[in-house]
């Protein structure tokens, strides 16, 4: 069956963000860039949750044998177990955020995005809509890969560490939010996805 990853940024992030790119030029040097969708997800949790799923439905209208793989950055980590419990799919999660509706307090009022520059406001009843879609259990810990780094300055990486302890779970020591080195665990998250690496050796 093929497979297609579906890269989920973080909050105020976008497709251009260093991990999202990095994925992209690493699919395109094994030709397979077509096998990966990098959305450009709004900043309102209920309008991204539609926005994803509508992604999704497609995919399956055009190939019902498809396995997806979410690979997700931070609040993408949080959405990325969303879609992944309700599909039934794979996902790899990148210093995944576990309690957005918590952590994300401290944003209400203006925002911009770090890319764009555009400008949005953050309310109450988006933490309410973060707090909505919270999977309290992983059913099947088979399916995550979770890659987190100790020296994460934003988010407590032991959140994480405990929620998908039983989970293919890698701890970096040190590290930064970021999640420094992301280029070496590429190749992993696609042998997880299933992303066969063989167009690689076929144009060499």
């Amino acid at each position: 069956m093929p497979s297609k990853i579906i890269y989920l940024h973080g909050f105020n992030s976008s497709p251009q963000s260093y991990k999202a790119q990095l994925l992209l030029k690493h699919m395109a040097a094994i030709g397979q860039q077509k096998n990966l969708i990098i959305p450009d997800i709004s900043p309102y949790p209920d309008c991204a949750i539609r926005q994803i799923s509508e992604i999704i439905d497609a995919q399956f209208l055009d190939d019902e044998s498809l396995k997806l793989c979410f690979v997700g950055s931070s609040l993408g980590g949080y959405y990325s177990t969303w879609f992944a419990e309700k599909n039934n799919s794979r996902a790899a999660l990148i210093n995944p955020s576990v309690r957005p509706y918590e952590t994300l307090a401290d944003y209400i009022g203006e925002n911009e995005n770090f890319y764009t520059n555009q400008k949005w406001r953050f309310n109450r009843s988006h933490i309410q809509q973060l707090l909505d879609i919270d999977i309290k259990n992983i059913t099947q810990p088979e399916r995550y890969l979770v890659l987190l780094q100790t020296g994460d300055e934003v988010l407590d990486y032991r959140q994480a560490e405990k929620k998908y302890s039983s989970c293919h779970l890698q701890v970096e020591e040190g590290g930064e939010h970021s999640f420094l080195g992301f280029e070496n665990h590429i190749d992993t998250i696609l042998r997880f996805a299933g992303i066969n690496n063989a167009s690689q050796n076929e144009d060499k």
